[in-house]
């Protein structure tokens, strides 16, 4: 596994570093101090698992950067991991592609457990965010209580041939209802539609609490 730490205070990475290499034996941890280096080192690292990435960057902003390396290769996997954690925040990175929004003050076992989720497809957020949604039934989709399931799995990173078994129908009808839901969320593809039903409360938030 290749992850790529973008911090720019040197004792911060090396705090993360000595964390990140808890997930598994023979993980490669590439470093960059700027948003720029970011770039430069994400695009050029084709094999690159992931990004964790700040947001208060020299050289443009870890928002900036996301949005460069998202512009080459939309399938590079970009977590934000952050002091600023504000909903409005969370939401402008989420919108801009990133996979998942960590806060500073989360601990390393919620920090290496969300990054495994967002590795095996899901995408994890901090605790409390959508609260305020949820209270506004008028925005929420009319979403059947079995479409609500593979909400919940595909938000978990499970494949089509996963939920499938899970819920005991078949891949082809696993497909049917990603697509309803898809629409019925207004999102484009499947990453994009466990956020946005996180964020409205429809289904439960995958980042594990930090208590």
């Amino acid at each position: 596994m290749k992850i790529l730490l973008v911090d720019d205070h040197k004792l911060v990475r090396a705090g993360l570093v000595l964390v990140l290499k808890q997930m598994q034996d023979g993980i490669e941890l590439l470093e960059a101090g700027s948003g720029r280096e970011a770039i430069e080192l994400a695009l050029a690292t084709p094999d690159l698992d992931l990004v964790l990435m700040d947001l208060d960057l020299p050289e443009g902003s870890g928002l900036d950067a996301l949005t460069a390396i998202h512009a080459k290769n939309k399938d590079m996997a970009v977590v934000i991991l952050s002091a600023m954690e504000d909903q409005a925040m969370v939401s402008r990175a989420m919108a801009l592609g990133a996979r998942g929004f960590i806060p500073k003050s989360a601990s390393g076992e919620v920090m290496i457990n969300s990054l495994r989720l967002v590795l095996s497809g899901g995408i994890c957020l901090p605790p409390g965010y959508g609260d305020g949604a949820r209270g506004d039934r008028a925005e929420l989709p009319n979403l059947t209580q079995r479409q609500l399931e593979v909400l919940r799995l595909m938000a978990q990173g499970s494949s089509n041939k996963e939920i499938a078994r899970d819920l005991g129908i078949s891949e082809n009808t696993v497909r049917v209802h990603i697509s309803a839901i898809i629409s019925a969320l207004d999102a484009t593809n499947r990453t994009e539609a466990a956020y946005s039903a996180m964020r409205l409360g429809l289904i439960p938030r995958v980042m594990m609490s930090m208590a």
